[in-house]
């Protein structure tokens, strides 16, 4: 499959998680949780047959591998981005659990 099949596959797949909304990244899963396993990335995402699953090709695995980098390069960069949102809000409203705003940090 050529390689912008790959690339057009993975950005479903982001467009998708980042869909979820906000809050969701807050608590997002780690990326072992939200990876697919070998055989369904090949027969869902990749729709091989099940024969080529079945034989693991070298290229295959390496396209997996590749896959399973990438989803976990996007779920740390959207964990830091969480992560630096909850540090903000806390910065912008540190006394959240009064329910009033507190005037903002100088």
């Amino acid at each position: 499959m050529p390689k912008h099949a790959c690339k057009i596959a993975l950005a479903a797949l982001l467009l998708a998680s980042a869909g979820a909304g906000y809050e969701s990244t807050a608590f997002s899963a780690p990326a072992q949780e939200e990876l697919f396993s070998f055989d369904m990335w090949c027969l869902e995402m990749k729709l091989y047959p099940s024969q080529r699953c079945d034989a693991r090709h070298l290229e295959d695995v390496k396209a997996y591998e590749q896959y399973r980098a990438d989803v976990e390069k996007f779920d740390n960069a959207r964990n830091a981005r969480a992560e630096r949102d909850r540090a903000l809000q806390q910065k912008l409203n540190p006394d959240s659990s009064s329910g009033k705003p507190s005037s903002p940090v100088r």
